[in-house]
């Protein structure tokens, strides 16, 4: 990458791929609240993202979102025609996401995890399902849930864990929730670098990264990735 400011990436007919820098929201949490986030800088340039949205209008053409530490390519739609087709391809896990994690190991498990209860992520290719739940004050964290039955309700998520070198992995989900890549990682005793809200290490960086996106163009119906 040139530089580590959020910038364009593709620009096609009926959506955009944005790279978001690590420290700034993806959209605002409300519509009272200003400030600097990708959907300001980018619909600086594309003023036309405001004017389609889901149940929040506030959100934009958005179609999916990073927490604020995370860097990486964020897809955005031009039109509402083209939102919510990609919306319905979300629902129907179309949209695919790769992302980086470089993690720390070695940690006992914070409080309300439950045991890990599949092999080792570092030892090959992994699939981490899950479901989740609230956690902590104000409910700021998740916790993924497979065997608890007070709390097995709603969506299971996986996020697909592939070992690219000590500590590395590339990561994949389709539909995600809060603080997935993050919390399963953390879960399987790799929490990632930078992530001290699920027993990271400090750092000065955030080591997670998305890094692809690859979804179906709804004006032309072609497939595209999208990839740093």
């Amino acid at each position: 990458m040139t530089t580590d400011k959020t910038h364009l990436v593709f620009e096609g007919p009926d959506t955009l791929v944005y790279w978001k820098e690590s420290g700034i929201p993806t959209v605002p949490l409300k519509s009272t609240i200003d400030g600097r986030t990708l959907l300001s800088i980018a619909s600086a340039s594309y003023p036309e993202i405001r004017c389609c949205h889901g149940p929040n209008e506030w959100e934009g053409g958005v179609v999916h979102r990073l927490d604020n530490p995370t860097k990486g390519l964020v897809l955005i739609a031009r039109s509402q025609k083209a939102y919510d087709a990609l919306m319905q391809q979300q629902k129907k896990d179309m949209i695919v996401k790769e992302y980086i994690a470089e993690t720390s190991s070695g940690r006992t498990l914070d409080e309300g995890f439950e045991p890990f209860p599949f092999f080792p992520i570092e030892d090959g290719p992994s699939a981490i399902t899950s479901y989740f739940r609230a956690f902590g004050p104000g409910n700021r964290s998740v916790r993924p849930v497979w065997a608890n039955q007070r709390h097995v309700k709603g969506k299971v998520y996986t996020t697909e864990a592939v070992p690219e070198e000590d500590g590395v992995f590339r990561c994949t989900i389709t539909k995600g929730f809060r603080h997935q890549i993050r919390s399963h990682l953390a879960w399987a005793g790799h929490p990632i670098i930078g992530d001290t809200q699920y027993g990271g290490m400090e750092s000065p960086s955030f080591g997670l990264e998305a890094i692809s996106i690859s979804y179906i163009e709804p004006c032309s119906g072609r497939k595209l990735t999208i990839s740093i």
